[in-house]
C-alpha cells in the first residue's frame, strides 16, 4: 500500500460536498485537513496536487453528504459568488419589491442588499445566498400588493430599477 495516491477521487468528493453548500473551510473542518489543502483539491485537474497522502484522501472521502437535516444543509461559513442573487434581487426590484421590505425578510440592511444587487459585493456568506434563493419563488409567486407594500412603494422600486438599469449607473 502506496503512502500516495492520485488525488481525482477524494477532489471529486470535495467539488460535490461543496455543490451541496460546504465551503472549504467547513469540509476542511470535517476532515481535520489545512484549508489550503482542500482549496487546492477544488481547482481543475490540472492545477490539483499530482499526489496526496492517502490520510488526506481517507479524510476527504470520510465527510458524508450533506442531507437537509445536517448542519451544513443550510449553509458553511464561507463565502460564494453574488451573481445569481444579484441577478434575483434585481428582478425583484424590477417586480416592485422595495429593498427596505427585501432586507426584512432576510434579515440585513438596505445597504447590503444594495450592494449585492449592484454587484459592489462579488462573493456573500453561503447562508445569504441560499436564504436568497429561497426567497425568491415565495415573492415571485405573489405580489408586492399581496404583501401590504404600498402601491407608491413598489412603484418607486420598478422606476429606480429602470432608471439603474437604462443608465447604467450604480447607485
Amino acid at each position: 500500500m502506496t503512502a500516495r495516491v492520485d488525488p481525482t477521487q477524494a477532489a471529486e468528493h470535495a467539488t460535490l460536498i461543496r455543490r451541496y453548500g460546504m465551503a472549504a473551510q467547513d469540509i476542511a473542518d470535517a476532515s481535520g485537513i489545512s484549508v489550503t489543502l482542500v482549496r487546492r483539491l477544488l481547482r481543475p485537474p490540472a492545477d490539483r496536487p499530482t499526489r496526496i497522502s492517502r490520510t488526506t484522501a481517507d479524510a476527504i472521502l470520510g465527510i458524508p453528504i450533506p442531507t437537509r437535516n445536517s448542519s451544513h444543509a443550510s449553509g458553511g461559513r464561507g463565502l460564494t459568488n453574488s451573481m445569481h442573487a444579484a441577478a434575483i434581487l434585481t428582478t425583484l426590484a424590477g417586480a416592485g419589491w422595495p429593498a427596505t421590505y427585501l432586507a426584512g425578510r432576510l434579515g440585513i440592511s438596505t445597504q447590503t442588499i444594495a450592494a449585492i444587487r449592484d454587484q459592489r459585493r462579488r462573493r456573500i456568506r453561503i447562508p445569504l445566498d441560499q436564504s436568497i434563493r429561497a426567497l425568491y419563488p415565495r415573492l415571485a409567486a405573489t405580489s408586492p400588493a399581496a404583501a401590504g407594500i404600498p402601491s407608491r412603494d413598489a412603484a418607486r422600486a420598478i422606476a429606480f430599477n429602470q432608471r439603474r438599469r437604462t443608465s447604467g449607473c450604480r447607485y
